[in-house]
C-alpha cells in the first residue's frame, strides 16, 4: 500500500522550503487561472514566507538539509524582536513583512553578507506588499480578492522566487 501524503512529507529545511515554495507558486498560478483569486493569494503568501525563511536560515549558516525546528523559528522571531522588528505574537511564524525585515537586518550585520541597498529595499518592499494583502488566517475568511490584489501578490512573490538565489 502506498504511503499517505503526510507520511511522504520531508521535515522543514531550507531545501524543503525552496522546493515547496516553487510548487505552491505554481499551484497559485493554476488557481488564479481558474478564477480562484483568494486561493492563489493564500498559496503565494506561503511561497513568500518560505522563500524568506530559507534566505534567513541560509545566511545564519544552516545547511540546506538541516531540519528547521520550531525552536529555530522561535529563536529567529525572538532575534527579530530584539533587533526592534515589530513582530506580533498572533501568527508570528507567518509574518512575511517581519521575515523580510529580519533577513535584511541579519545580512546587514556582516559586510560579506550585506545586501546592496537597492536589493535590501526591494526585499523589504516585496515582504511589505505581501504582508498587506496576505495572512495565514485568510483560509478562514469568505472573501474574493480583487484583480489588482492578485496581481500585486503574484508580482511580489514572483520577484522573491526569481531572486531567491540573492536572498
Amino acid at each position: 500500500m502506498p504511503r499517505r501524503l503526510l507520511a511522504r512529507c520531508q521535515p522543514d529545511s531550507i531545501r524543503e522550503f525552496r522546493a515547496a515554495a516553487r510548487q505552491r507558486f505554481d499551484d497559485g498560478i493554476s488557481l488564479a487561472s481558474a478564477g480562484q483569486r483568494t486561493g492563489a493569494i493564500y498559496l503565494w503568501g506561503y511561497t513568500a514566507e518560505m522563500m524568506l525563511k530559507a534566505g534567513y536560515f541560509a545566511v545564519i549558516g544552516l545547511a540546506d538539509t538541516t531540519i528547521v525546528a520550531r525552536s529555530d523559528l522561535r529563536a529567529a522571531i525572538n532575534r527579530g524582536r530584539s533587533m526592534g522588528i515589530a513582530w506580533l505574537h498572533q501568527g508570528a511564524g507567518h509574518n512575511v513583512r517581519a521575515w523580510a525585515e529580519l533577513l535584511v537586518a541579519v545580512r546587514a550585520l556582516a559586510p560579506a553578507t550585506a545586501l546592496p541597498y537597492w536589493l535590501a529595499v526591494e526585499v523589504q518592499r516585496r515582504g511589505q506588499r505581501v504582508g498587506q494583502l496576505w495572512n495565514e488566517t485568510l483560509r478562514y475568511r469568505e472573501n474574493y480578492a480583487y484583480l489588482h490584489e492578485l496581481r500585486q501578490v503574484r508580482e511580489a512573490t514572483g520577484w522573491l522566487l526569481v531572486n531567491s538565489h540573492l536572498l
